[in-house]
């Protein structure tokens, strides 16, 4: 489920200090970007990448890959739907994610994100998951909710998890309207004719 408040609001200053951190520079060395599609709405070439990243780390490895379904860019559907402000907030966690220089001072290493090892991804993530900061347990459950959704409510998802799909409450047999279903245009009145006087 798409978050629906303000998650990084009054984090206090460690959460601050974070974010200010991700400002500086996206890592003590480059990332990897993927092949960006060229229509996004909230995320760019980076933060879709990073998105791209975590969506293989955390969908199942026995399903329709992440990538086969395009979850990053579900992702950022779903946040074009969301608050600005909230979806801000999320971008910001994705580029905290993403920077090497984060990565050394909360765990991860000094490479970027996307450029790191499935295992060193895996070990940032679940650093995250169990951060002492509120503001990095709060990202890693903002980021975590949007990929999972954005890849389970995907119709190729359905039959690897036993979901019939949603239901269609009888319209897939609901017989199309025709013409000759709509009411008949009211008959204009025949014209007065005028008797010579």
């Amino acid at each position: 489920m798409a978050p629906s408040r303000r998650l990084f609001l009054k984090a206090g200053l460690a959460g601050g200090a974070l974010l200010t951190v991700g400002g500086v520079g996206l890592a003590l060395q480059p990332g990897v970007l993927g092949p960006v599609p060229a229509l996004l709405q909230v995320l760019d070439a980076t933060t879709w990448s990073v998105t791209a990243a975590v969506a293989r780390r955390m969908c199942p490895a026995t399903g329709p890959a992440a990538d086969a379904i395009d979850v990053a860019s579900r992702v950022d559907a779903q946040l074009a739907k969301m608050h600005p402000g909230d979806a801000a907030e999320v971008v910001q966690g994705l580029i905290l994610l993403e920077n090497g220089l984060a990565g050394v001072i909360l765990g991860g290493g000094p490479r970027a994100f996307t450029a790191s090892s499935p295992a060193a991804q895996d070990a940032r993530l679940r650093a995250w998951q169990t951060s002492s900061l509120a503001v990095l347990r709060k990202a890693y459950k903002a980021i975590r909710g949007l990929v999972v959704t954005a890849y389970f409510s995907h119709p190729e998802t359905y039959a690897f998890t036993g979901y019939p799909g949603p239901p269609d409450f009888g319209q897939s047999r609901a017989p199309a309207i025709q013409l000759a279903q709509l009411p008949e245009p009211a008959a204009e009145p025949p014209p007065v004719e005028e008797v010579p006087g």
